[in-house]
């Protein structure tokens, strides 16, 4: 991994970290507790920060994927067609993940909900996490298989 990838791994790592951590122990007091859930959910300002901060690493994730991928179409052709296949197989999981949103609003206590377009984006984001997240799991688990096959 170049050092330029990984000073922007731990940058990204870093920022989701405090978002998280701001994210638990924000409330009307300063200290999380389940007395004051209520307070805590009734202001959103962090938990609008964590969604404006999943959309844009979603935004970061797709810019990457298709600027790296015309990279490696134009810096060999042979792998034009596995290049295409990863490309379909992401705009695949991508309309999977929206037509399988519900985009029904959720419970919580604010005074104005978000609209039913931020509810579908938000659902098909959870939706592709949830796919990806099995997809690495997948592949983990093929890769140890397959390295326990080929060592025998």
């Amino acid at each position: 991994m170049s050092k330029l990838a990984k000073i922007l791994q731990y940058v990204l790592m870093a920022v989701g970290a405090v978002i998280i951590v701001l994210f638990y122990v924000q409330s009307g007091s300063g200290q999380f507790a389940l007395s004051n859930l209520a307070d805590a959910l009734a202001a959103t300002t962090i938990l609008d920060g964590m969604l404006w901060w999943t959309y844009a690493l979603v935004v970061l994730a797709i810019a990457l994927i298709l600027v790296l991928a015309s990279v490696a179409v134009f810096g060999d052709k042979k792998s034009l067609k596995s290049t295409l296949l990863v490309l379909a197989l992401a705009v695949v999981l991508v309309a999977a993940s929206y037509f399988l949103a519900s985009g029904n609003p959720v419970a919580v206590n604010m005074a104005e909900q978000p609209s039913a377009t931020t509810f579908k984006l938000t659902d098909s984001l959870l939706i592709l996490t949830y796919f990806l997240f099995v997809g690495t799991i997948v592949a983990l688990l093929g890769g140890i298989v397959m390295n326990a096959i080929k060592k025998r």
